[in-house]
């Protein structure tokens, strides 16, 4: 996904490299050379290839962050939706709002433009550099953008620009053709690519009451031009990446030089000289011929014939600043502490946990709050494009979100230190304000009916006479 992202994006630049966006199109992107060369930046390190990695490959601490924010988004957010004509592509964005929470985390945002394809509504999530925003309302609401598609035809390469403008009066749809001519883009007709020869080249959404795309966005403040382009929650700590990245190449390299090592001078490996003449050699097994290094001459300033190499290896120390490094990131970027680095390695008090956790549960809450607002937004263009294509059970013009669909927030301990998680609810139970299947839910994952049917039978009472 990011490898194709990152080729996209480097396809998109070498294109304008002598013209830019705005001249090609004729239409104001807010997209500056400074923030085209931190986009490529970002989508060079989500796909693994950043500008350092053939000196020192990446040691996953993009995945590490993106997958603890996916692991409490996606268990923490549930969608109920009431009307059938949204629902299933409003479900099925929830069940893949993971790829959200990644291009907002690495690229700073991902757009949701729907689509009515074969009697159904769709969608498809669009990352930040294969869509660039062109206007913003005063409360930052995207309003405009242009969606950048590369196409490949025999030998022919283009560049499908669809533009997207919302106002008062609706929301516009223009598509535009540009062909790749000797490194030089020319507007060309639909019709001379096949892909496109079926699109209609304008039209608009009246009366639509919002723009028909949907833009999920970090809200990190935009220190690299000040505009209102989203910025990846990563930014503030590509540097330490990088010093993460190089030191742990350093701690691998220094792990395959410190194998141990055996020269020996080759004569030793001579067995003898037959009558015909022939010397006959020793033939070593593969992991000797890995441990032993056959030289010319002794092997060593003593004069020995054979000299054994085995330095010791610095482990904990590299281990060490490696972790500091890693704190460093999670300090940066407000992650929580154990987030990248090996959290069991420091001790912390019960408070430093805590705040840990707050930090990390602070950037969920906001990812979280995104989402929800969006959601709204999402359902209400649905409902709209169901109405237009006059789908079975669509919504009516003036439906509100509350009668589309709701959100549930699925806590299910995950916020919660377990071990006293699990204290509190045996206090409960011993107070008689909580079941023991509710006890086994909770935190055995079963439902109500498992639960119930493995909750452990009471003890019954003996009876006096059973003494006597």
């Amino acid at each position: 996904m990011f490898e194709k992202l990152r080729g996209f994006i480097m396809g998109v630049l070498s294109y304008f490299h002598v013209r830019t966006v705005d001249e090609v199109t004729g239409i104001n992107t807010n997209i500056s050379s400074e923030m085209y060369q931190k986009i490529e930046l970002w989508a060079s390190m989500a796909s693994g290839t950043p500008p350092w990695s053939t000196e020192a490959q990446p040691c996953g601490i993009l995945p590490q962050i993106a997958g603890r924010l996916n692991y409490f988004v996606t268990r923490e957010i549930g969608l109920d939706v009431e009307n059938e004509a949204i629902k299933k592509p409003m479900e099925h964005l929830n069940k893949n709002i993971d790829r959200i929470v990644e291009y907002m985390t690495l690229l700073g945002a991902g757009l949701l433009r729907p689509i009515y394809s074969n009697n159904k509504l769709q969608y498809e999530i669009i990352p930040l550099g294969n869509y660039l925003p062109t206007a913003y309302d005063f409360d930052g609401t995207l309003t405009g953008a242009l969606i950048l598609k590369t196409i490949a035809e025999k030998d022919k390469k283009y560049i499908l620009v669809e533009s997207h403008n919302y106002d008062e009066k609706g929301h516009n749809v223009k598509m535009k053709l540009y062909r790749n001519i000797d490194s030089n883009l020319r507007e060309v007709s639909l019709t001379a690519c096949t892909a496109t020869a079926e699109l209609t080249p304008e039209y608009t959404w009246n009366n639509c009451g919002r723009p028909m795309i949907v833009e999920f966005r970090n809200h990190t403040v935009n220190k690299i031009d000040g505009s209102n382009v989203p910025v990846a929650l990563i930014d503030n700590a590509v540097d330490l990446i990088e010093k993460a990245d190089r030191q742990f190449a350093r701690m691998d390299w220094e792990q395959e030089a410190g194998e141990k090592r055996i020269f020996a001078d080759r004569d030793m490996f001579t067995k003898c000289t037959s009558r015909n003449g022939e010397t006959n050699k020793v033939v070593l097994s593969k992991s000797l011929n890995r441990l032993i290094q056959q030289v010319d001459g002794d092997g060593s300033a003593n004069g020995e014939k054979i000299h054994e190499y085995s330095p010791e290896l610095r482990t904990t120390a590299q281990n060490e600043y490696l972790q500091q490094i890693f704190r460093r990131i999670e300090l940066t970027l407000n992650v929580g502490k154990g987030t990248v680095s090996d959290a069991e390695s420091v001790q912390q008090t019960a408070t430093q946990y805590s705040g840990g956790r707050q930090e990390l549960f602070a950037i969920v809450d906001k990812i979280e709050d995104e989402i929800a607002a969006k959601y709204e937004d999402t359902a209400l263009v649905f409902a709209y494009m169901a109405a237009a294509y006059g789908m079975p059970d669509a919504p009516a013009g003036n439906a509100k979100p509350e009668e589309l669909y709701t959100i549930k927030w699925n806590d299910d301990q995950t916020r919660k230190d377990i071990q006293q998680a699990k204290q509190t609810a045996l206090q409960e139970i011993s107070a008689g304000v909580l079941n023991k299947w509710e006890y086994r839910r909770d935190f055995y994952g079963e439902d109500e009916a498992a639960a119930k049917a493995n909750v452990p039978p009471e003890p019954v009472a003996a009876s006096p006479f059973d003494l006597m």
